[in-house]
């Protein structure tokens, strides 16, 4: 402890000294009030004892100025006088002094009272301490579901994993859920909704904390992010019991919401890692369970996925497709594919899906399904759109002016399409630059998309409609197959996605959902077109059904527009055993 002491009289001030210095405080000493300010501002003591008559500035003055620093605002002070008038005690406890000794004072009253002030000040510096980190914890908290935010339950998982050895805890599992398709909650009904869902989804996975802790010992429940959890598993675990643990926390999300109202059903996935299996600290254990969550995701609700090392080579493969993607536009690798559209009555070509390939210098052929979905996180789907837009329309308009009739030159959108973009306005472009009819212009969008942002979207589509061109609905079925929304659109063509052509002359259930497709679409006024016809038992069935149009490997695969074009020329009527181009 750091004692400074203010005292005009040698004699007082060194034997005040040594008594502080026998009982092991290391003592400052000061002759006037002016020089214990200077001292006290250089390296600010523990507690202040003053004389209050002093040269240059008294304790009085001593007293003010200290209280009026930041550094020693809060610093103990204790007034020695030789006066026991009330009136120059009152104005030194005015002042901020926090007591006072009359001269001549014994020696253990002085050391109490030196010993009570530092206690009490330590006292006070702690209740400080547990206040700050208190406020600091709750602004770490999640202001909606009062868990743990990112930081907080970082901070929480390292004080776990550090702790585990002490208690004999040989492993640690973590599991992050992410919940499926959250954002349409919040677009159908209203953050306020998605809001108590979220809240909801908390107190589910404390109640499943507390029910499960004769079994299973829940340390920290966290929201990591939007609809992102994290539980943090600690006991002696293993792969297998991670997983089912994981499973457990899966269907117990699964459960309906009862909301204002509504009766909401959602699911999640899973993503789940071991310490010290897999990871060796916080961050690691973190990551690696996020990781499996991104793997999980795809696969489909309700999926759960324990990490392994090769998620970890494919986050890199990502990562490197992500970079390389930005230079893909520049360095001209991004090639326009078509895929012809076949009047299954007539048996000729009707129009092309404009479908995009990547042949990387290095990476070699880079899988649609793979780069899109990273150009979709990354924006950069938006200038890709816009490119293949262009690319499909002036090829289109090039076979037009070459006489091969009219048809249509089909283009996907996507969702950032339709965001923060003007669409609308970049169709019209795009027909005026390339001279294209705007009837052979197809716009596809995906029934997810559809569905997002309903009353924009539908706005977009109108807008886009108005220019003359066609819209047609892909993968429907695929989704939610909202009936009350498709008749809001204006649609031209469904598109049966390929999952359930695939089967359709085996599976009951398949067929049956196709057959109402058809009937629906034909009911609304619109054409229907098959995706992935392989097979002419597939094309017959389809024939049978009403459906106009088909696309797939029994004519074409997606070929260069130097191959395509050749569809043009006729080909074997659809009477014949076999189809083939010449």
């Amino acid at each position: 402890m750091h004692i400074l002491i203010a005292e005009d009289e040698p004699s007082l001030r060194e034997n005040l000294q040594w008594m502080l210095e026998m009982e092991g405080f290391t003592v400052v000493a000061a002759s006037d009030g002016l020089q214990a300010l200077e001292f006290a501002c250089l390296a600010p003591p523990s507690l202040v004892l003053t004389d209050v008559m002093m040269p240059h500035l008294d304790g009085y003055g001593l007293v003010k100025a200290l209280r009026e620093t930041m550094a020693t605002s809060t610093v103990p002070i204790i007034m020695l006088t030789a006066k026991a008038d009330r009136r120059d005690v009152r104005m030194g406890m005015n002042l901020g002094a926090d007591d006072y000794l009359t001269k001549p004072y014994r020696r253990d009253e002085l050391l109490a009272a030196v010993r009570a002030r530092l206690a009490r000040k330590a006292s006070l510096d702690e209740t400080a301490r547990r206040l700050q980190e208190e406020a600091r914890e709750a602004q770490q908290r999640d202001a909606l579901t009062a868990l743990p935010g990112r930081e907080l339950f970082g901070q929480r998982l390292a004080v776990t994993l550090k702790q585990a050895p002490a208690e004999n805890l040989h492993s640690i599992g973590l599991v992050c859920l992410g919940l499926d398709g959250f954002s349409k909650v919040n677009d159908s009904l209203g953050a306020a909704v998605g809001d108590k869902v979220l809240y909801e989804v908390a107190c589910r996975l404390g109640e499943h904390m507390r029910d499960a802790r004769d079994s299973l010992r829940y340390d920290c429940v966290a929201r990591l992010g939007s609809d992102l959890f994290a539980v943090c598993i600690g006991e002696n675990t293993n792969l297998t019991a991670l997983e089912e643990s994981s499973a457990a926390l899966l269907q117990v999300l699964a459960q309906p919401y009862l909301v204002d109202g509504h009766t909401l059903f959602l699911t999640a996935c899973a993503g789940a890692s071991l310490f010290p299996m897999q990871a060796a600290d916080a961050h690691g254990l973190l990551l690696n369970a996020e990781t499996a969550l991104h793997h999980a995701k795809p696969v489909g609700p309700g999926t759960v996925r324990v990490f392994d090392t090769a998620m970890n080579l494919q986050v890199a493969r990502r990562l490197q497709v992500h970079n390389a993607l930005h230079a893909a536009l520049e360095q001209n690798e991004l090639q326009v594919y078509y895929q012809p559209q076949v009047s299954i009555a007539a048996g000729n070509v009707v129009g092309f899906e404009a479908l995009l390939r990547w042949h990387h210098p290095t990476l070699g052929s880079v899988s649609p399904a793979e780069f899109i979905p990273i150009a979709e996180e990354s924006g950069l789907i938006t200038r890709i759109g816009a490119w293949t837009m262009r690319t499909a329309a002036a090829q289109a308009a090039q076979w037009h002016a070459q006489g091969h009739g009219t048809f249509r030159m089909a283009v996907n959108l996507s969702v950032r399409q339709f965001l923060g973009s003007d669409l609308p306005g970049l169709v019209r472009t795009v027909l005026e630059e390339t001279g294209l009819p705007p009837h052979m212009l197809e716009l596809e969008v995906t029934e997810s998309l559809a569905l997002h942002s309903v009353s924009s979207t539908l706005a977009t589509l109108h807008a886009c409609k108005a220019l003359g061109v066609m819209l047609a609905m892909d993968d429907f079925g695929t989704g939610y197959s909202s009936l009350a929304y498709l008749k809001r659109y204006p649609l031209d063509c469904l598109k049966i996605d390929q999952t359930f052509v695939r089967n359709i002359t085996q599976d009951i259930g398949d067929a049956a959902i196709t057959r109402a497709i058809v009937a629906m679409a034909h009911s609304f006024g619109m054409s229907v077109i098959a995706e992935g016809v392989e097979t002419i038992e597939q094309l017959d069935f389809l024939r049978g059904l009403g459906c106009e149009e088909f696309q797939g490997f029994l004519f074409s695969k997606p070929v260069p527009a130097e191959e395509a074009v050749k569809c043009f020329a006729g080909f074997m009527p659809p009477s014949a055993p076999l189809w083939s181009r010449p």
